[in-house]
């Protein structure tokens, strides 16, 4: 199922050649050595972290969480609040900010109120024709913190970021709601599904989560949307159905496939069966290549051509064309 994932830092980061005091400094943490003694290390990116440039901060950050240097929490924690101060201007895009999180969250760290500021971060910067807020990856990785910290009252403070006017953002809050309490966690994504998206990237988030936390409850809510008029929806239930790789969620997408008989709907039902793996979903696959109409026999050959390095998939996906009547 797409999913909108958190922007990684890229490895290695330059800055413009006018500045060449940042490019130098960030020199040194690219070419700090993997087997340099780890005091080393710590004192490189401790001058990174305190760095007035934000591309500096923010490869030194992202290093502190890579080599999982817990020592440098405090030093993360004083860099995030210097660059709250004219935000826009001192980190542009909020790169600095973003890292930051994303190391802390890796660091296991539990300032659960840093956390709780993160989660409600904006930072409107100037596009052409209005703003745009650049914090989107900065909430999902304190809404992913705040979960993990073990915080009792994390999926209460979370449930507000499933409205978050960012898409990315609603979708980061399904997955870290999924980390909370199971109880709670399921009772806010149902009312979610229920409620529903304008996106429904959003739902299909909360379909995985569910299946993810309480699957025994969940198969059956989640196949209903199987036989709804909602293409999309029919399209991410089955994909979430399908990734959950459980038997009984075999079962829903095969039952849904006797009932949904036109083409579009059968091709997802074909992707998702490829999604589970289990040899039961091989088989059934294997078998539309051989005995079902062109055009789905075609989708079932796509959709199991990811497999290639399963060399016995491909032999028998192979036999099976050669079964075949018609050609493909």
């Amino acid at each position: 199922m797409p999913s909108a994932a958190p922007r990684r830092s890229p490895s290695r980061i330059s800055v413009a050649s006018s500045d060449s005091k940042a490019q130098a400094a960030l020199d040194v943490l690219n070419q700090l050595s993997p087997v340099a003694p780890r005091a080393a290390v710590l004192a490189a990116l401790r001058t990174g972290l305190g760095d007035r440039h934000f591309l500096v901060v923010c490869r030194a950050a992202t290093l502190s969480g890579e080599k999982l240097l817990h020592e440098l929490i405090p030093d993360l924690l004083n860099a995030w609040a210097r660059f709250l101060q004219d935000a826009v201007k001192r980190d542009p895009q909020c790169k600095a900010k973003s890292a930051i999180a994303r190391a802390l969250v890796a660091l296991e760290c539990q300032d659960i109120a840093f956390y709780q500021r993160g989660i409600g971060y904006r930072q409107l910067e100037p596009v052409w024709g209005g703003r745009a807020d650049t914090a989107t990856d900065l909430r999902c990785s304190c809404a992913m913190g705040l979960a993990a910290s073990g915080h009792v009252r994390a999926v209460a403070e979370l449930a507000g970021l499933l409205s978050d006017p960012e898409v990315p953002v609603r979708c980061g809050a399904a997955r870290a709601i999924s980390c909370g309490n199971p109880f709670e966690a399921e009772a806010v994504l149902r009312l979610k599904v229920h409620i529903g998206d304008v996106d429904p990237l959003v739902t299909g988030e909360c379909f995985g989560a569910l299946l993810a936390i309480a699957p025994e409850h969940s198969l059956p809510f989640v196949a209903t949307y199987l036989k709804g008029k909602d293409a999309a929806l029919q399209e991410y239930a089955a994909l979430a159905l399908g990734e959950s790789r459980r038997p009984e969620a075999f079962a829903l997408l095969r039952d849904a496939w006797d009932e949904l008989i036109t083409a579009e709907p059968r091709s997802v039902l074909i992707r998702a069966a490829s999604l589970h793996r289990s040899e039961a979903a091989f088989a059934w696959l294997l078998n539309l290549i051989e005995t079902a109409p062109a055009r789905l026999a075609g989708v079932a050959v796509e959709a199991l051509a990811v497999y290639t390095r399963n060399t016995r998939l491909m032999e028998q996906m192979d036999a099976a064309r050669n079964r075949r009547q018609d050609p493909i």
